[in-house]
C-alpha cells in the first residue's frame, strides 16, 4: 500500500513558494496552548491518544498566504489527527480519501470540513449522509437543512475503532439561531443510530452564554446550548481534566466559569463562539483540551480547540444495520445463514409493504432493532403497533447462527399458553425443526434448519399468520 501524502507533502507540490517560509510564520511553543503538558498525574486509563479539534479558518477574510499558512499550520503546529472546520476551503491536491467537504448551499464558496491530519496509513475516512434510526427502516439525510453548515463523517482509527465526527457552523442568516436549532433537529437520527455511540461534535455556533443577561437573546442562545446536550452531548470544557483558563472577566458573572476565549474582535476582551462536545464515554477520557491564542489576527480571528482523548479501543463488531448484521453473521456462523437472514429480511420488508398498503398502515415491521454492544448481536423482528408502548414480540437472529422465538415477551393474542402453544406446534411441524416447549422463555434453533425454500416459507408463513391474527385483534379493540 502507498502511503497517502501528508498535507504538508501536498502543499510543498503545489505552492509556488519556498515552503519553509510558510512553516515558519508560526514559531511552536507549547505555551501556546495553555495547558499542562503533563497531565492526569495518576496515569491515563488504558487505551489509545486520539486528539481532535474545531477551528473556524476565516477563510473569506484571509490572504492566500494566510489560508496556505493556516493549512501549513493544521498539519504540522495544532497537533490534532482529525480537525472540525468551518469557513474553509480545501488545497487543490489534497487526497480525497483524507477530507469530507461541502460548500456553504449556493451562498459562499466556502464551507465546513472534517479532515484527517493523523498519519496512519489505515486510518479511514468517510461521510456518513444518511442513517437508519433505531425506530423505523427508512434512512435519515444527514446532509442537514443547510447543506454546507453541517458535516458528518465517521473514522475508523486503527486499534480504536470508529468515532462519527460531526462540524458544526452556525451560519447567520439574519438569525444563526434558526439554522443552529435545524442543526440539531436534523442530527437527532443520527443518536438513535449505531454512529451515535461514540461521537465527538465541535464548530462555531455563533451562539454564546458569555455575555450579561439579555431578556431576549440570552434564553434563546442557552436554549440552543442546551438542546446540543439533549442529543446525549457533553461540554469538555466542563469534563477535561487539564483545561486552559476561563475567559478572565468573563460576562457571564457564574461563580464556576467554564467559558473559554474563543474568539477576538477589534479591542474586545473575547467571547467563546466555538464549542467542542463527545457522547459521555469518549468525554470520560477526554484528558486535556488545547486552545491556541497565537493565531489570532495572523490566520483567523478564531483559535482552534484540541481535546486530547485515551480511547479504550472498540473490539465489537460495529453492526449498524441488517447489512452490516448479516455480514458479522457471514463471517462467524457461514455464507448459508447469512444467506437465510438476508431471505427472513425481504420478508419482513415483503410484510411491511403490505401492512402499509391495506387498513393495516398503522402497524410496522421494518425496524430490526438491533443490539450490538454485547458479545453475541441480535437483531430483532418486531411488529410495532404503536412503538415504543405498544410492540409484538415475533423473533431474533443471533450472529451465532440461531433463530431466538421470543415466546416470553409476546403480547396479546399470544400472551396466553393455548396461542403460544400454537406457534410452538407449528413451527415444531417444519420438517428438521425440532424447537423446546419453553413457552415462558425464548427458545432456539439453528438458522440452518430453514435452509430450504419450502422449510424457510412455513417458518414465514407461521409469523405471517401471528402478525395478522395480532392485528385483528388491535382492529377489533378501536
Amino acid at each position: 500500500m502507498h502511503k497517502a501524502l501528508t498535507i504538508s507533502q501536498v502543499l510543498k507540490r503545489i505552492i509556488p513558494i519556498p515552503f519553509e517560509l510558510s512553516t515558519q510564520v508560526i514559531l511552536f511553543n507549547p505555551d501556546h496552548f495553555m495547558a499542562d503538558p503533563n497531565p492526569n498525574p495518576e496515569g491515563p486509563p488504558q487505551g489509545k491518544t486520539v486528539s481532535i479539534g474545531t477551528w473556524n479558518m476565516d477563510h473569506w477574510k484571509r490572504t492566500v498566504q494566510q489560508r496556505r499558512d493556516a493549512w501549513v499550520y493544521l498539519d504540522s503546529k495544532a497537533g490534532a489527527d482529525i480537525m472540525l472546520l468551518q469557513e474553509s476551503g480545501v488545497p487543490t491536491g489534497l487526497p480525497r480519501t483524507r477530507y469530507v467537504h461541502r460548500e456553504l448551499a449556493g451562498s459562499r464558496p466556502w464551507g465546513s470540513a472534517v479532515v484527517a491530519f493523523s498519519d496512519a496509513e489505515d486510518l479511514e475516512l468517510e461521510e456518513i449522509d444518511a442513517v437508519r434510526s433505531r425506530y423505523s427502516s427508512r434512512r435519515f439525510s444527514m446532509l442537514g437543512s443547510n447543506p454546507g453548515t453541517v458535516i458528518v463523517a465517521r473514522v475508523d482509527f486503527p486499534g480504536i475503532g470508529p468515532i462519527t465526527c460531526i462540524s458544526v457552523y452556525g451560519a447567520i442568516n439574519v438569525y444563526a439561531q434558526t439554522t443552529m436549532f435545524r442543526i440539531v433537529a436534523d442530527l437527532i437520527p443520527l443518536f438513535d443510530s449505531s454512529d451515535g455511540k461514540r461521537v465527538v461534535l465541535g464548530g462555531d455556533f455563533n451562539v454564546t452564554d458569555a455575555i450579561r443577561g439579555d431578556a431576549t437573546v440570552l434564553p434563546r442562545w442557552r436554549a440552543i446550548l442546551n438542546a446540543v446536550e439533549s442529543l446525549g452531548l457533553v461540554n469538555l470544557a466542563k469534563v477535561a481534566s487539564n483545561r486552559p483558563p476561563s475567559i478572565p472577566g468573563c460576562l457571564c458573572a457564574e461563580e464556576e466559569c467554564f467559558h473559554l476565549h474563543t474568539y477576538t474582535w477589534g479591542g474586545n476582551q473575547g467571547t467563546q463562539l466555538d464549542w467542542l462536545y463527545a457522547t459521555p464515554d469518549l468525554a470520560n477520557h477526554c484528558t486535556r483540551i488545547r486552545l491556541d491564542h497565537e493565531v489570532f489576527g495572523k490566520l483567523s480571528d478564531h483559535a482552534p480547540i484540541v481535546a486530547d482523548f485515551n480511547v479504550v479501543p472498540d473490539e465489537r463488531p460495529r453492526i449498524v444495520d441488517p447489512d452490516s448484521f448479516v455480514e458479522v453473521l457471514a463471517a462467524r456462523s457461514g455464507p448459508e445463514c447469512a444467506r437465510i437472514a438476508e431471505e427472513l429480511i425481504n420478508w419482513a420488508l415483503r410484510k411491511h409493504e403490505t401492512l402499509r398498503r391495506g387498513e393495516r398502515r398503522f402497524a410496522t415491521y421494518d425496524r430490526f432493532d438491533i443490539s450490538s454492544r454485547v458479545r453475541n448481536p441480535q437483531m430483532w423482528f418486531q411488529l410495532d403497533l404503536d412503538y415504543p408502548d405498544d410492540v409484538q414480540w415475533t423473533f431474533s437472529l443471533t450472529t451465532d447462527g440461531n433463530v431466538c422465538v421470543q415466546f416470553q415477551f409476546m403480547k396479546s393474542p399470544f400472551d396466553r399458553f393455548e396461542a403460544r402453544k400454537r406457534i410452538w406446534n407449528e413451527i415444531n411441524q417444519i420438517p428438521g425443526v425440532d424447537l423446546d416447549q419453553r413457552l415462558r422463555g425464548r427458545p432456539t434453533i439453528p438458522i440452518r434448519c430453514l435452509a430450504s425454500t419450502e422449510t424457510c416459507k412455513r417458518f414465514e408463513r407461521v409469523f405471517s399468520d401471528m402478525i395478522d391474527e395480532t392485528l385483528r385483534e388491535r382492529l377489533n379493540l378501536t
